[in-house]
């Protein structure tokens, strides 16, 4: 194991082998405020994975290829053969903090473009430098393993999170301090109707502007990043209490259940109570 600290948060990159663990293997990864990601040291004969979200069957899997997974549900999967896997745990936190140094937004989120099967000839490179990082752990020369964690881990948030320096020739975009002030009080107010004049107040802009400056800085207008937002909350609520429809509705800022019912539905493909029924942790 390698970890590289990023404030108060670590990049931790390790290594998971069937002759540490057993052929027959269970591996759990505890639900939490991160992403991990797992690459493929050699041939992966067909296993199991399933989290709070979704069971699945997964193929054979060729050597070299990864998987990016949210923990924020979790994750096991189960093995009934040899395995070997290069493991990296990025926190959010990590990535907020590597999008803050270039002045981008952060990644909402990590995909890979084939899910289980994708290959990155980056990541490839890296592959020999990591091994052996994990392998010397604490004799490792921490700057130099702190310099293929980052590396990774940059990539990734680039290539599979959007992560991009802003162009100089971007004109109206929020400042940083605009940008950070604006999500933390929409954020803060999801079960409120925070209105567009109030926002842009304490951005020291006008509405007009601010709502062209926030699309320019995040791709999304204000009032499609809160929904984003009040999905994500309801989607937590729904998951983790024992709240009514209208309770969550309420809490998340819909109008009432019927309008939080109808705008699930429309954006997940699935109605609240069969989301809930589907995913819920007790």
């Amino acid at each position: 194991m390698f970890r590289t600290p990023v404030e108060d948060s670590f990049i931790i990159a390790s290594r998971s082998r069937c002759e540490s663990l057993g052929g027959h293997a269970t591996i759990h990864a505890k639900a939490q405020d991160s992403f991990s990601l797992a690459y493929l040291l050699n041939d992966l004969p067909r296993h199991e994975f399933w989290s709070d979200e979704r069971r699945e069957q997964v193929p054979d899997l060729p050597r070299r290829s990864l998987h990016v997974m949210d923990l924020r549900a979790g994750g096991n999967a189960r093995f009934g053969s040899t395995f070997d896997t290069l493991n990296v745990l990025m926190p959010r936190k990590v990535l907020a903090v590597l999008a803050d140094q270039i002045g981008s937004p952060p990644p909402r989120d990590l995909r890979e473009p084939v899910a289980w099967t994708t290959r990155d000839p980056v990541i490839e490179s890296l592959e020999q430098g990591l091994l052996h990082a994990i392998s010397a752990g604490p004799t490792m020369d921490q700057l130099v393993g702190d310099h293929l964690n980052l590396a990774l881990v940059t990539h990734v948030a680039i290539r599979y999170g959007g992560m991009r320096k802003p162009s100089p020739s971007l004109q109206g975009a929020l400042a940083r301090w605009q940008l950070q002030r604006a999500t933390e009080i929409m954020a803060s107010n999801l079960g409120q109707r925070v209105s567009l004049v109030h926002v842009a107040r304490h951005c020291d802009v006008s509405p007009s502007h601010f709502s062209r400056a926030f699309k320019a800085s995040t791709g999304l207008t204000p009032s499609s990043w809160m929904l984003r937002l009040r999905i994500d909350r309801a989607k937590d609520l729904l998951r983790q209490s024992g709240a009514s429809l209208a309770e969550v509705a309420s809490q998340c800022g819909f109008a009432d259940q019927a309008h939080f019912t109808r705008t699930f539905s429309r954006y997940l493909g699935v109605s609240p109570g069969a989301w809930r029924r589907a995913h819920r942790r007790f």
